[in-house]
């Protein structure tokens, strides 16, 4: 399952939870479990960005309805530092048939392949880049605040957890939390996010509309000897009903793991008899460019849909014309066609102009909006799939359902 938005929002609201209200407790060394598992963070933050010569992360997320699974996803990465060289190998189930997308990067060249497509999609560079593989979130200017936010939800939640010390060194963190014992601002901020930021008929979710609140959340951490992170478990469940008045359990499952500390290798694919698309990058520092922008000009399309009896209906499309683009700006325009009968869904029918500018920050690929009303959002251009992602911060759809992804308009 490859996991929108809003569905990362659910996941990223949920692994807030689970880091800031199962992580505290009984004093160890002078510090509470909190502390230790904070420093554990920054130790391997720090580690992982700066000393450690290689290593391997994995990351998996399941995501169950009333125990029957509706999507996972999981996600390795090999790093070897002294080669500038990563390795991605992200898979999931459910909505993407269980599609295996890969990657591989260096100083020199990126390529890019799917188990669902042959062809393997090489950039190569003209000058050599040097790229942070993984870059330390404790020292992003924010970070700071944010501790301080989470220091202040945790709160007296820091006897909930107990902390194991192990004979060599090492030591585990283990806990739970009832629906009793998590704070209300936790719960009334889950209900927000589902009522109002989550729409179930635009993914495999359900759409909890009340009575949302957390359930419980449980999780499970080891930190070796040296004070860094192996691996850290966690489950939260929601509670609530759809507008159907079903119940509902939604359950995040999530693990994440550091391994081959040192003697990780990272491998390049061999493109011997393989399908091959080459294509050499304007600019040699950035691997986030596009490498011939132009082919996206022209218009592309995706169908317009709602839901009556059960079946998806077609009344309509939306439209991208892009009429102007390089690797900084971009000029189009946005609009909507309904069929004839449909007239009730083009209540708010959109015609706008855009303009979408490269944003400044670092390891950042897509382009930013603003319409002629002054409306934001972005918009993000695939070249491997010779698609269009492009989503407004806010939107009414009418009672249709919203598709994001744009394919060319052929015909």
């Amino acid at each position: 399952m490859k996991f929108k938005k809003k569905t990362a929002m659910l996941v990223s609201f949920a692994l807030g939870t689970l880091l800031v209200a199962t992580t505290a407790l009984a004093d160890a060394a002078n510090k509470s479990g909190y502390d230790q598992l904070k420093d554990a963070l920054k130790v391997t933050a720090e580690q992982s960005s700066e000393k450690f010569e290689s290593y391997t992360m994995d990351f998996s997320v399941e995501l169950k309805d009333n125990g029957k699974t509706l999507g996972s996803s999981n996600a390795t990465r090999k790093y070897d530092r002294s080669m500038s060289a990563t390795e991605n190998i992200n898979s999931s189930s459910g909505n993407q048939n269980g599609t295996t997308f890969n990657s591989y990067s260096d100083k020199t060249s990126r390529i890019t392949w799917q188990t669902s497509d042959p062809t393997y999609y090489v950039t190569e560079f003209t000058k050599e880049r040097t790229e942070e593989p993984f870059p330390n979130p404790f020292k992003e200017e924010s970070a700071g605040d944010i501790e301080k936010i989470a220091d202040a939800v945790v709160g007296n939640l820091k006897d909930h957890v107990v902390v194991t010390e192990n004979a060599d060194g090492s030591k585990g963190l283990a806990g739970s939390l009832t629906e009793m014992q998590i704070p209300s601002l936790i719960n009334a901020v889950a209900s927000l996010q589902m009522k109002q930021q989550f729409n179930g008929s635009q993914d495999v979710m359900p759409h909890l509309s009340k009575d949302v609140y957390v359930k419980e959340v449980k999780g499970t951490a080891k930190v070796n000897k040296d004070g860094v992170m192996e691996s850290i478990l966690g489950t939260a469940v929601l509670h609530g009903k759809d507008d159907q008045g079903t119940v509902h359990d939604i359950t995040v499952e999530v693990l994440a793991k550091l391994s081959g500390i040192n003697s990780t290798t990272v491998n390049k694919p061999d493109l011997t008899g393989k399908k091959v698309v080459k294509n050499t990058a304007k600019n040699e520092t950035s691997g986030l460019e596009i490498s011939n922008p132009e082919k996206f000009i022209g218009k592309f399309s995706n169908n317009i849909l709602i839901e009556k009896d059960n079946k998806f209906v077609k009344v309509g499309e939306r439209f991208i014309d892009i009429t102007q683009i390089d690797n900084k700006t971009a000029k189009g325009r946005y609009y909507e066609v309904y069929k004839p009968g449909f007239e009730e869904y083009a209540i708010t029918q959109r015609d706008f102009k855009f303009d979408a500018q490269k944003p400044a920050e670092k390891n950042r690929s897509d382009f930013e909006i603003i319409t002629e009303s002054g409306s934001k959002g972005n918009i993000y251009f695939d070249e491997h799939g010779g698609k269009i992602q492009f989503n407004l911060n806010s939107s009414s759809m009418g009672g249709a359902l919203y598709d994001s992804t744009f394919s060319p308009d052929l015909d």
